[in-house]
This record gives structure tokens, C-alpha cells and sequence, in this order.
């Protein structure tokens, strides 16, 4: 009597095989993903657009002061907030008064609500109202510091801030960047 042995596997197995493949796949790479998002790195480019959106729109602004109407402003210096970086997300509250710069946080209506492992300030090179500037004219530096690896070596990011030719802020297209991992 002779038996068939069969070597490989049936169509029923791998189509099995591949639907179980698939399955860990379609759970594996949005949450790859979402932690590449959130990477260490990618915070510092995150928050400090955020802080650009925050400066522009209260630049944008008109404000009163008694019967005076103002506009063109921008708050004094904050940060760094938080005092330090950490390599470790830290939960940070940029209105609470022992941040450096709280009520120009509270002006800007910045206070992530995420942790972080930067600390930012918003540097302006000018501040108070009625500011008019030539177009180019750089009038902010936002920047993030990290200690990504507790080395107590920072990586810093920073972004430009400058008037555009409508007289509003805007963003310079490059993102300065040093020792990016340390």
C-alpha cells in the first residue's frame, strides 16, 4: 500500500497564514506610524508651528488699551518652558506662574496639551504694538532645546519668524537645526 504524502501547504492554510499576516499588519503600521509621528524629533517641528499659528494670530489681532485700538503687537520674551528639557515627556502648564514668560504664553493661548521633551521660548526681537517693519524683516525666533538622550547636550530647532509683504508674519521655509540627535 502506498500513501501520499504531501509536501507544502494548502491553499486553505496560506490563504490563513496571509489573512492572519495581514491582520497584525493592519495593527502594527497605524501605530508605527503614529509613534513616528510623535517621535522625539518631530515634537520640536510640531509645537513650534504651533507656536507660529499662536504668534501670527495675536499679531494679527487688535487689542484696546483705554480708547486706543492697537494692532501689529507681539508680547514680551517668554521661556524657556519648561525650565529644562527632559528625556522623558514631561506634562507642562506654560500659564502656571512659575513658567518663565506665563503671561505671554497666556497672550499667545500656547499651552500644549500633550507632554513634552523640549522646552520652547518665543523670542521676539521687538515687542509692543504697532509694529511696522520692512517686508523680510525677521521679528521672532521660536525655539525648541532637547535633551533627547539626558547627555545634557541639546539639540535645538528653531524657526524665523518674519513680515511678509502684506504685513503680516510669516514663516521662513527653513528650520535651523543643531546636533538634531545630539
Amino acid at each position: 500500500m502506498r500513501h501520499n504524502k504531501r509536501a507544502g501547504l494548502s491553499l486553505i492554510e496560506t490563504a490563513l497564514i496571509i489573512s492572519v499576516v495581514g491582520t497584525i499588519l493592519a495593527v502594527v503600521i497605524p501605530t508605527f506610524i503614529r509613534a513616528l509621528r510623535t517621535s522625539k524629533v518631530a515634537e520640536a517641528s510640531i509645537q513650534l508651528n504651533a507656536l507660529y499659528r499662536a504668534t501670527s494670530a495675536y499679531y494679527s489681532g487688535r487689542y484696546r488699551e483705554g480708547r486706543k485700538l492697537l494692532s501689529r503687537c507681539l508680547p514680551p520674551q517668554a521661556g524657556p518652558a519648561p525650565a529644562k528639557p527632559s528625556d522623558k515627556p514631561l506634562k507642562v502648564d506654560f500659564y502656571s506662574g512659575e513658567t518663565p514668560g506665563a503671561e505671554t504664553w497666556r497672550a499667545l493661548k500656547f499651552n500644549p496639551s500633550e507632554p513634552l521633551r523640549f522646552c520652547y521660548s518665543f523670542l521676539p526681537r521687538i515687542s509692543g504694538c504697532g509694529l511696522h517693519k520692512p517686508p523680510n524683516t525677521p521679528l521672532v525666533i521660536l525655539r525648541a532645546e532637547g535633551d533627547l538622550d539626558g547627555d545634557n547636550e541639546y539639540s535645538t530647532f528653531e524657526r524665523m519668524v518674519v513680515v511678509s509683504e502684506q504685513n503680516e508674519l510669516a514663516l521662513e521655509k527653513l528650520l535651523f537645526v543643531k546636533d538634531r540627535t545630539e
